[in-house]
């Protein structure tokens, strides 16, 4: 079993971010701000404990799906430029996909399942790299690190 996979996804999500606005941003700005979002949420999840048991996992877990939530919360309020609305959409997607991953690991974790978790871990993984992929398309930089 990946012992940290949930603190993985989590700061590889959460590479960086910073408030929003009504107004549209450039390329610049909303990269500079989602990554100043992103290393904030990162520094919460860097603090959590690293799990080495189910139970911790599943604990940990719960702590961390409330911060992805903010973060992404927070996401959603930039306005990025026009021309990178469709990837950013699909960025904060995918986001979503890794919040129910986390669930879903989670849950596989409270029932005490080290296979469902297994299972889970390699999807999740790819769902973190395709978020990374398109951070890195919007020109961040910490919302795009493992």
């Amino acid at each position: 079993m990946r012992r940290a996979l949930i603190l993985l996804l989590a700061t590889t999500v959460l590479a960086g971010c910073g408030g929003g606005g009504d107004e549209t941003l450039t390329r610049d700005e909303y990269a500079s701000k989602a990554d100043a979002i992103c290393a904030k949420y990162k520094q919460r999840t860097d603090a959590l404990d690293r799990p080495a048991t189910l139970s911790e996992l599943a604990n940990v877990a719960d702590d961390v799906v409330p911060i992805l939530e903010q973060a992404r919360d927070e996401l959603r309020d930039l306005k990025p430029p026009a021309d990178e609305q469709a990837t950013a959409s699909s960025w904060l997607d995918e986001f979503d996909v890794i919040i129910s991953d986390v669930e879903k690991i989670r849950d596989k974790a409270k029932q005490n399942d080290p296979a469902g978790v297994q299972q889970l871990a390699r999807p999740a993984l790819d769902h973190n790299k395709r978020a990374n992929e398109l951070a890195t398309l919007l020109g961040m930089t910490t919302c795009a690190e493992d």
